[in-house]
């Protein structure tokens, strides 16, 4: 069964914390970068919902959330109506949002201090103890564009010359460590750009660092449902939160090219799954991938290993055993390397339980 794509771009601050733009500007933004939804999290504040800018406006979907976190340990919570007492503690965070029905991500996990910005803060992920998150930020733009020039005169000349740098990869240490978590448990991997749109003068030149209609053609949620995006608002919050819970989506970097129609599902003789989803292993078990494009490079990651590469626009793959399977898309430019270019959320494969009395025979 095929589904149907929204793309939305997620991790936003509006001027109810520290980002430049009113929450209607980032809607008209988004609306112009040919976005479904977006997703605002602002820091420790729901005052956009508050205010009432939550739902449809002028077509797009606007949903709220937030940024929990002050110093480190930074936690993006959607689907959540009030702040917990206490904040600096992690794990009260995460067990207050599941306790109003809500999810949240670990936000930019592995960010890295860098002395030409922020005057060298940096607010990284380190309490790996905490349990019942669902997910965590693999791909934060502006963490990863942040890490790459150490002074400021060099970073001003790159961000006019390669202010794309954000989005050629996800964070390389978080990778891996969604695939040793993914190993244990079912875990969502999340991607925005933690847009903030900060002006800056130079002079008599003014500009905004990393504009909100320049990174909602970047780093980009692409969801996939089973029936349309309601034009009602309460109906397609609850479609969005759905899928960003279940893990039904996939991160696009759309710069380069758009990432609109890559599939990634599992299916055998008995069931279907897509991503975030379970399904047991049978003999006929096989992965099926759809490419957006015939440049792109399709890997397949099982248990955090490569298990199969192909340049194929539509690759069908024989699964031999269990794990937790997810895939990467590489867009081929002309000259130069394959870049990072699509994150699929996992599938989970389990071997078939043998009925009792019976032997399994395979």
């Amino acid at each position: 069964m095929d589904r149907y794509e929204y793309i939305g771009h997620l991790h936003i601050h509006s001027n109810f914390s520290d980002g430049s733009g009113s929450i209607q500007e980032i809607a008209r933004a988004g609306r112009e970068a040919g976005l479904d939804f977006i997703g605002v999290t602002d820091h420790n504040t729901l005052a956009g919902r508050e205010e009432g800018f939550e739902g449809r406006q002028n077509d797009i979907l606007v949903l709220i959330g937030i940024e929990f976190g002050k110093e480190k340990n930074h936690y993006i919570a959607f689907g959540v109506d009030k702040l917990p007492g206490d904040t600096r503690d992690p794990q009260k965070v995460i067990d207050s949002v599941n306790a109003q029905g809500g999810f949240g991500y670990l936000a930019h996990p592995g960010e890295k201090s860098n002395p030409a910005f922020l005057g060298g803060k940096a607010y990284p992920w380190d309490r790996w103890d905490v349990k019942n998150f669902k997910g965590l930020e693999i791909w934060n733009f502006s963490s990863i564009w942040r890490e790459a020039y150490h002074k400021k005169t060099v970073a001003v000349f790159w961000f006019f010359a390669d202010r794309y740098r954000g989005g050629r990869f996800p964070e390389p240490e978080t990778l891996k460590k969604w695939d040793i978590l993914a190993a244990r448990r079912p875990v969502t991997a999340f991607g925005g750009s933690d847009a903030h749109a900060f002006p800056v003068h130079l002079g008599p030149l003014k500009l905004s660092v990393f504009a909100y209609n320049f990174l909602f053609r970047t780093v980009n949620t692409h969801l996939l449902l089973k029936e349309k995006l309601s034009r009602q608002s309460s109906r397609a919050r609850e479609q969005v939160l759905k899928a960003l819970r279940e893990g039904s989506f996939f991160i696009g970097s759309d710069y380069y090219a758009p990432t609109r129609g890559f599939r990634f599902s599992a299916v055998n003789r008995d069931e279907e799954a897509d991503m975030g989803g379970e399904i047991r292993r049978l003999p006929d078990t096989v992965l099926r991938i759809i490419s957006p494009s015939k440049q792109g490079v399709v890997r397949i990651i099982c248990n955090g290993k490569l298990v199969c590469e192909s340049r194929r626009k539509i690759v069908v793959f024989k699964v031999l055993q269990e794990g937790v399977f997810r895939v990467e898309v590489y867009w081929r430019p002309r000259l130069g390397k394959p870049i990072p270019w699509i994150y699929s959320n996992p599938i989970y494969v389990k071997e078939q339980k043998p009925e009792a009395g019976r032997q399994e025979t395979e």
